[in-house]
């Protein structure tokens, strides 16, 4: 969570704007306050979207059939305006660790647990659908784990259905970049065929051997072969308890006419018992810990302890044992939203496996800042588009350099003598990080392209320099340094028939590879001019 800038609005309709919570590719998260004092999600949509028709006509739509769900399973909107300068949609704040989370600090649910999880996910399906919309971007961290049940949330992607009914061919890149999460998209989502609401239960079914088993169905050791697995892959559910295998089962169906919709799946899962605390009582233990980190963000008094219930446990995360809320007092110069509060001393930012990547240089720190972090440790994700957001405890290593990459048109990489090949321009967003790919094409056949590839720390993937250092090691293996100071570290690679020269460069969790090909540049000739293009290439991240 970041401050308002000085030379920003501090109201977005009827909305107070109280912080920046976050941005992603289509726009950026605010921090609001109703009039009558309710917290909300402010979505407000970048510029260069704004100035499209089609998408403020889109926009108005979705908005529209998104009021139109229940909020009982979703994070209902609040207020819009499609027609203002720049277009935002106000949705309810909601309290809850997402289920990816939940998963990663806590464990895998036991059965019950998933079964009503299961439930409120067909629930919350069932009312989408019926208003006309297609979620698409249904995994963990879109379904929160509330203190009272689900919620499914950013429906940033979503698209209206056509008034007839009929559904809606999808495409698997627009604008550059790829539309849902490959480990829990459908097999016809990741082929860019057709969708039905039946994309959204196969996305249930993946979700579910996730939180039974900890890990994905379907991810591998790339985005690729992750989508190869998600269209020709068997799961493996081995792990997923008798009782809901074959539901599963039938959820992860290729085809999509033999899944069960929403509506079946409550008949096959059935009533559960109703209960006081619905969740295991570390993921309460996480929905209160995010409250009250809120609260004193806000300057509230901290909520005085409470003896916990029977059988409950003190929760321990994969980074030790969960920490009580800051206390709500600060200095009187200081506001009550601070841009950056460091965590407690004694919590490490990592895991206890993955040591810390040695302090990196101040002049690199934030470089490239675009997605902002909650202070005390609180990472807020959000869409664009209806729905809501979520409250992730989520530590990131301060030393990472850069946290977001530019698609290629924000990029603006200029390479003399190339034109720019935009068609077959790409970015990927992975469970590890981003990754952004553009070419160029010159006289002669000559071809020219720059991958930027950026790994975030987590407690997940370990630390990111420390990755992307071993990577950039074992890929550089029969390669030479290559000097003028290019970031930390810089190889010239082994060639292949398809390149002149290839440049990798390294600099802090970012790598940039530069490849210079088909025009039969030799020698320092071809070097030269990669380098010129990687040291333009990592002026744009920063």
């Amino acid at each position: 969570m970041e401050p308002l800038d000085d030379s920003e609005p501090t109201s977005v309709g009827p909305y107070r704007l109280l912080a920046v919570l976050g941005s992603g590719g289509m726009g950026r998260v605010l921090l609001g306050a109703a009039h009558d004092g309710r917290l909300a999600a402010v979505k407000q949509v970048h510029g260069r979207f704004a100035a499209d028709a089609d998408f403020r006509a889109r926009f108005r739509r979705e908005v529209a059939a998104s009021r139109r769900v229940s909020g009982a399973y979703t994070a209902a909107v609040m207020d819009a305006d499609a027609g203002a300068e720049l277009p935002w949609l106000a949705s309810v704040f909601v309290t809850g660790p997402s289920l990816g989370a939940a998963v990663r600090e806590a464990g895998p649910l036991p059965e019950a647990a998933a079964r009503r999880l299961a439930l409120g996910l067909a629930t919350a399906l069932v009312e989408i659908h019926r208003v006309g919309l297609i979620h698409r971007d249904l995994k963990p961290e879109n379904v929160l784990l509330a203190e009272d049940g689900v919620r499914v949330i950013d429906f940033g992607i979503a698209r209206a259905a056509q008034a007839t009914g009929a559904a809606e061919p999808t495409r698997l890149t627009q604008t550059g970049w790829v539309i849902g999460s490959p480990p829990f998209m459908s097999p016809e989502q990741a082929e860019s065929r057709e969708l039905t609401p039946a994309s959204d239960v196969f996305s249930l079914g993946a979700i579910l051997v996730l939180a039974l088993t900890g890990e994905s169905p379907f991810a591998g050791t790339s985005t690729f072969q992750t989508l190869y697995n998600v269209v020709h892959g068997v799961p493996d559910v081995s792990g997923v308890p008798v009782g809901l295998r074959g539901i599963v089962e039938e959820c992860l169906a290729k085809d999509p006419a033999a899944r069960p919709t929403p509506a079946r799946l409550i008949e096959l899962l059935g009533p559960v018992a109703p209960a006081a605390r619905v969740w295991p009582p570390a993921v309460h233990a996480m929905v209160a810990e995010q409250r009250s980190r809120i609260g004193t963000l806000l300057g509230e008094a901290p909520e005085p302890a409470t003896a916990a219930a029977p059988g409950d446990t003190v929760p321990v995360t994969a980074r030790g044992p969960a920490l009580p809320p800051a206390p709500a007092t600060a200095r009187a110069t200081e506001p009550a939203l601070t841009a950056a509060t460091p965590p407690a001393p004694e919590e490490p930012a990592l895991t206890a496996a993955t040591p810390p990547a040695p302090e990196e240089p101040a002049r690199r720190r934030g470089r490239g800042r675009t997605v902002a972090l909650v202070a005390a440790g609180l990472l807020v994700v959000a869409g664009t588009g209806v729905g809501g957001y979520y409250l992730l405890q989520e530590w990131r290593n301060p030393s990472d350099a850069y946290r977001t990459l530019p698609t290629c048109a924000q990029a603006a990489v200029r390479v003399p003598s190339y034109e720019r090949e935009t068609k077959q321009d790409f970015s990927l967003v992975r469970a590890d990080g981003p990754e952004t790919r553009c070419y160029w094409t010159g006289e002669s056949g000559g071809t020219a392209d720059v991958w930027w590839n950026l790994k975030l720390t987590s407690g997940t993937h370990g630390n990111a320099t420390n990755r992307q250092r071993a990577e950039l090691a074992e890929q550089s293996k029969g390669g030479r340094p290559a000097g003028g100071g290019l970031g930390d570290e810089a190889y010239w690679a082994a060639t292949t028939a398809y390149e002149d020269c290839l440049l990798r460069v390294r600099d802090g969790n970012l790598v940039i590879r530069v490849s210079v090909g088909g025009g039969k540049k030799t020698g320092s000739a071809c070097e030269s001019e990669a380098a010129g293009i990687a040291r333009t290439a990592l002026a744009a991240v920063r």
